[in-house]
């Protein structure tokens, strides 16, 4: 058996782009730009089934667009030549590792904390200020769990998250499957959005508009720079993980036409694989998928179509990334078999929410679950392994994506109509005027959130605590 480091530097390589053949190379022309890569996070644990790092909250620039922006960000503290990159260090591990992250808040004035959204975890480890407390400037935090799931998941700040997370603390972390299926070539793409002041800096003002749909910024990025190429073989098969770490923005993605095989939801490999000719992601969703490119052509272009966000707002369609094909004899011609056996869960007991929103003032928007406003709301106590339906009722003209920290949940239908797959999420969609009936096993003891995860409108009411008692 290959050990599992060895696995672990080839797929960083992999998915780094700075591997053997079918890495990114160089764009075919001047007027090309390479995608930017993702920086990984230096292991400090020799071991096969531990995963340490070291993670820096800090000032910094990163090249969000043309030039140098200011930005908060993650740096890499088990390397002397990292800097501040947006995204932050991607953590690499596999189901069933431990993972140890030494957190250090080098925010000057600005307390923090590492929420892991979408890890099945100890509470304590979840990064809720209010279980945890919050990291002061020059604080630590041991982050400390066993990874339980496979897939890919996020982390970012959970105090004052609206700014925090677009000034651009974020960062990625995958867990890979214990035998992961064959494919040419793995790839992340993390997608979110930026405005930049005149000086060069992260604009986080607010107006109405972005209180009330969540911040959009002009400039779209993948992997924390512009649109860009990649270079891949001609025919080939390969995994795509996608995440939209973005405040307010939507993306449908379209890959000129072609197929994409979802595999994956935000907790994983799904029932059954099913194809779409484009794929919605939601803030905080991520989906894993399967393609399989032409094997003749130049290139084929990933692209963002239009998204209507209610109440005359749309997110403007843009190209996202373009792969740049060449011949190559060395493909895999057979798509894999990518499932595994998930029982659809029945509950039978129904719980109520209801999303609102009203103007305090002239610009000043509340948000409200079920007509109370976090924190001053009362948290829904249950039992550790029992199960409801959740009856989360959007009463808005624009769309609120719906999150619950430490548990994964089971979309059993929108307005009557069912996903026709079974598979975990941890964020859904919930269009206006809509209703989302979710299955939702109570796992982990303790206190969790759940939420829009849009936080403007998080942080302004639109958030619940939920009790689970031993």
């Amino acid at each position: 058996m290959i050990p599992w480091a060895i696995l672990r530097a080839a797929a960083f390589a992999s998915l780094v782009g700075c591997g053997p053949p079918g890495g990114e190379g160089t764009p075919a022309s001047a007027d090309q730009r390479t995608l930017r890569q993702l920086w990984v996070a230096t292991d400090l644990d020799p071991a096969d089934d531990v995963v340490e790092v070291t993670i820096i909250a800090e000032p910094g620039v990163a090249p969000l667009d043309e030039g140098l922006t200011s930005v908060l960000g993650y740096r890499d503290g088990g390397d002397p030549s990292s800097r501040v990159t947006v995204p932050g260090p991607l953590i690499v591990a596999k189901v069933g590792d431990r993972l140890r992250v030494h957190f250090v808040n080098a925010l000057p004035g600005l307390t923090t904390t590492l929420h892991w959204h979408g890890l099945r975890l100890p509470v304590a480890m979840d990064g809720n200020p209010m279980v945890s407390g919050a990291v002061p400037p020059g604080g630590t935090f041991e982050y400390d769990f066993v990874l339980r799931d496979a897939g890919l998941f996020w982390y970012h700040p959970h105090v004052d998250t609206d700014v925090q997370l677009e000034s651009g603390l974020q960062g990625v972390l995958l867990v890979r499957e214990a035998e992961p299926p064959l494919v040419d070539r793995e790839r992340i793409f993390v997608l979110d959005d930026v405005s930049l002041t005149d000086d060069g800096s992260v604009d986080v003002d607010l107006d109405i508009a972005d209180a009330m749909l969540g911040r959009r910024g002009d400039r779209i990025t993948v992997n924390g720079g512009p649109a860009g190429v990649v270079l891949a073989n001609a025919g080939a098969v390969e995994r795509w993980r996608l995440v939209n770490t973005a405040n307010g923005r939507y993306f449908d993605l379209s890959l000129d036409g072609l197929p994409l095989r979802v595999i994956g939801w935000d907790g994983g490999l799904l029932s059954d694989p099913y194809e779409v000719d484009v794929l919605r992601v939601a803030p905080g969703e991520r989906y894993d998928v399967i393609v399989k490119l032409p094997a003749e052509g130049d290139s084929v272009v990933l692209e963002t179509l239009a998204v209507d966000r209610g109440g005359g707002q749309w997110d403007e369609a843009a190209p996202l990334v373009e792969v740049s094909l060449r011949a190559s004899a060395t493909v895999a011609s057979v798509v894999p078999t990518t499932s595994r056996s998930i029982a659809a869960m029945t509950p039978e007991s129904v719980r109520s929410f209801v999303l609102s929103s009203k103007l305090d003032g002239p610009t000043a928007p509340v948000f409200f679950i079920n007509d109370q406003r976090w924190p001053l709301n009362t948290p829904i106590e249950v039992s550790r392994g029992e199960a409801d339906v959740w009856e989360v009722v959007n009463d808005e003209d624009h769309h609120h994506p719906f999150h619950i920290h430490g548990l994964f949940f089971q979309v059993l239908d929108i307005d009557g109509v069912a996903p026709g797959v079974v598979g975990w999420k941890d964020t859904v969609d919930i269009p206006p005027r809509a209703t989302a009936r979710l299955a939702v096993p109570y796992d982990e003891p303790g206190m969790w959130m759940f939420h829009c995860q849009i936080p403007e409108h998080a942080e302004r009411g639109m958030m619940g605590d939920l009790l689970v008692m031993p």
